[in-house]
C-alpha cells in the first residue's frame, strides 16, 4: 500500500555540474540564507495556511448564525400561543412529554396508534375512528398533529405511508420560516411553507373526550419513535398492515355484517380486545363506514365523539358569528368545492344538483317552475332527469317552513334588489329574495361561470370576499411550532361555520367537508340529532 508519510518517497537530485557562485557579503555577516525559491515557497504556504484558516473561520461562522440567529422561534411569536391555541396551554394532548424525551409510562398501559393522510376531514374522520376504537378496546389512543395545507399527503399502505410521513416533518427546519427577506430560500425548505401541524385540541374541544378516555400526542413519526418515547420494542407492537385505502373494516357482531361493502376483511373487535400487545398500530382508519357496529353501547359511544367534534376555537367562531349576524342571522348557504381534480370533473353537475336543491327542495318550487326557471338562466332545455331528482333527496333538504320564510324575506328586505330572474318567480316565492353565502374552494366567485346560476336568480350573494374587514383577526394567527401564519389555513373553517349557521346549506355531492357541515356543524347548530353515515 502506497503511503504518504514524509520521508517514505524522497525525491533524490541529481548532482550539480557546474560550481555555484559565490555567496554575496551582506550586512548581516556570513550567515547562511535560503535559496529565493525556496522564500518564495514559504510565503506562498504561509498565505495559504492563512487563507485556509480564513475560509474554514468564515464558514464556522456563517453556519453559527445560521443555527442560532433562526433557528429559535423569536419571542413575539411565541407571545401569540395564547391567541393562536384556544385553551390553556396545560390542557393540550400535545406537550411536552413528547418532544423527544421518553414519557412517564404506565407498565400496564396498552396503546392504539394510526397514520394520518389526505385533507382535514379525511384526517378528521380518522382520527373519530380512532377514538372509537380506542376507547372500545380501553387503550390508549396515540394522536397525530393535524396537518393543514394545500398538499396533502395522499393513502399508501402502512410500511410506505409511514415512511412518507416521516419525511414530511419539519424537525430541525425551525430557521424555514425566518429566512430574511431577499435571501434565496435554502432546498431543505422548498415544500415548508405549504403545510402546518397543529394539536387536534386548537380546532376542537376534547374536553368531553379527554375525561373518558387517555390521550397521548405523537409530533414525530421518525423510525422507532414508540421504543424512543414509549419504551415499546417491534415484538411487543402488533401491526394491521394494509395494502388499500378500505382493506379493514371493524366490525362488532361478524355473523350479521353486511359484506357487499367494498371492505375486504372484516375485522373482529372483540378479536381485537384479546390481543395482548402493549401496541395496536393501523395504518389508514379513514372512512365513514370504516366501523359497522350493531351494539347499542358502541352506537352511543360513536355519536357521542362524532357529536365532539364542533370546531372551538374562539377566534374563528368569532368571525363567523359576526359574519352571520351581519346577514341577518337569515339566509341560505352553499358549499361548492370545485378546486381540487376530483371535484373539478364534476363540477358542472355538482353545482347545477346544489342550485335545484335551493329552488326546488328549500325554496319549494314544483319540477316545471323550477325547470323553466333553468331554461331562462342558462338556456338549458335538458331538464331533470328522474336520478338527478332522487339525489336531490336528502334529511336535511326538506322546504323551508313559514317561520323560516318569513326570517329570509325579513333579513333581505329593502337590501336585496329584485333580478328580472326573481321577478319571473316572484309569484311562488315571495317579494324579496333570500340572502345567500357562498362557501366554496373557487377563486374570482364574482365571475366564476360555475356561480353565475346562482348569482342570476339570488341578487344577494355574500362569500368571504365582502366581509375583509372581519377577517382582520386571522392575521393575528401564528403557528408557534413552526413560525408559520394560519390565516390561509383557517378561512375553510370560516366559510364552514358561516354556511352551518344558514337557514338551510347544500354541499357538494361526495365531499367529506361538506358533510361535515350538514351532517354535524349545521345539525349542533339547530339543535337537531347528528346525521351517522356508514351506520347499518
Amino acid at each position: 500500500m502506497m503511503t504518504l508519510d514524509r520521508g517514505v518517497h524522497q525525491r533524490t537530485r541529481i548532482p550539480r555540474t557546474r560550481p555555484y557562485p559565490p555567496r554575496a557579503s551582506t550586512p548581516l555577516g556570513p550567515c547562511v540564507q535560503a535559496h529565493p525559491r525556496n522564500r518564495r515557497n514559504v510565503k506562498l504556504g504561509t498565505l495559504l495556511l492563512i487563507f485556509t484558516f480564513a475560509c474554514v473561520a468564515c464558514f464556522g461562522s456563517a453556519y453559527y448564525l445560521f443555527r442560532t440567529r433562526w433557528g429559535t422561534l423569536p419571542d413575539h411569536l411565541r407571545a401569540l400561543y395564547a391567541d393562536s391555541a384556544p385553551f390553556e396551554a396545560n390542557t393540550s394532548i400535545c406537550d411536552d412529554n413528547t418532544h423527544g424525551r421518553r414519557a412517564p409510562i404506565d407498565p400496564n398501559e396498552r396503546f392504539l396508534a394510526y397514520l394520518p393522510h389526505s385533507g382535514f376531514n379525511n384526517q378528521r374522520i380518522a382520527f373519530e375512528n380512532a377514538l372509537v376504537l380506542s376507547r372500545i378496546l380501553n387503550r390508549t389512543l396515540i394522536v397525530p398533529p393535524v396537518r393543514l395545507g394545500d398538499k396533502p399527503v395522499p393513502y399508501f399502505p402502512l410500511d410506505r405511508l409511514s415512511r412518507t410521513l416521516a419525511l414530511a416533518e419539519k424537525n430541525g427546519l425551525g430557521h424555514c420560516a425566518h429566512v430574511p427577506p431577499g435571501l434565496s430560500t435554502p432546498p431543505e425548505c422548498s415544500d415548508y411553507f405549504d403545510f402546518s401541524h397543529i394539536p387536534w385540541d386548537w380546532l376542537i374541544d376534547l374536553s368531553l373526550v379527554k375525561s373518558k378516555q387517555k390521550l397521548l400526542c405523537r409530533w414525530s413519526f421518525a423510525e422507532g419513535w414508540f421504543n424512543d418515547i414509549l419504551g415499546i420494542s417491534e415484538n411487543q407492537t402488533f401491526l394491521m398492515r394494509d395494502h388499500n385505502l378500505y382493506h379493514y373494516r371493524f366490525v362488532d357482531n361478524v355473523g350479521s355484517s353486511n359484506r357487499n361493502n367494498g371492505y375486504l376483511e372484516d375485522v373482529s373487535i372483540d378479536a381485537l380486545v384479546q390481543r395482548k400487545q402493549k401496541l395496536l398500530l393501523f395504518g389508514s382508519l379513514f372512512g365513514s363506514a370504516r366501523l359497522q357496529f350493531h351494539r347499542e353501547e358502541h352506537l352511543e359511544m360513536r355519536r357521542e365523539i362524532r357529536e365532539a367534534m364542533l370546531i372551538a376555537h374562539p377566534i374563528l367562531n368569532r368571525i363567523s358569528t359576526s359574519i352571520s349576524k351581519a346577514l341577518g342571522d337569515a339566509y341560505l348557504a352553499i358549499h361548492l368545492r370545485a378546486s381540487e381534480s376530483k371535484f373539478e370533473r364534476a363540477s358542472e353537475p355538482n353545482s347545477r344538483e346544489i342550485w335545484w336543491t335551493l329552488i326546488h327542495q328549500f325554496l319549494n318550487l314544483t319540477l316545471d317552475d323550477t325547470s323553466r326557471l333553468e331554461r331562462i338562466i342558462q338556456n338549458n332545455e335538458r331538464g331533470v332527469t328522474a336520478m338527478e331528482l332522487n339525489r336531490l333527496n336528502s334529511p336535511n333538504r326538506v322546504p323551508l317552513n313559514d317561520t323560516e320564510r318569513s326570517a329570509l324575506d325579513m333579513a333581505s328586505g329593502s337590501v336585496c334588489p329584485r333580478s328580472q330572474m326573481y321577478a319571473s318567480a316572484q309569484s311562488l316565492l315571495g317579494n324579496n329574495p333570500p340572502l345567500l353565502y357562498i362557501a366554496t374552494d373557487l377563486r374570482d366567485t364574482r365571475n366564476h361561470p360555475l356561480l353565475l346560476r346562482f348569482r342570476a336568480f339570488f341578487p344577494c350573494t355574500f362569500d368571504l370576499s365582502n366581509f375583509s374587514s372581519h377577517l382582520t383577526l386571522l392575521n393575528q394567527l401564528v403557528n408557534p411550532v413552526d413560525g408559520l401564519p394560519l390565516r390561509r389555513h383557517f378561512l375553510p373553517f370560516v366559510d364552514a361555520l358561516i354556511a352551518s349557521k344558514a337557514v338551510r346549506v347544500a354541499g357538494t355531492r361526495g365531499s367529506t367537508f361538506s358533510y361535515y357541515i350538514e351532517d354535524i356543524l349545521w345539525r349542533r347548530n339547530h339543535d337537531l340529532p347528528i346525521k351517522q353515515r356508514g351506520t347499518f
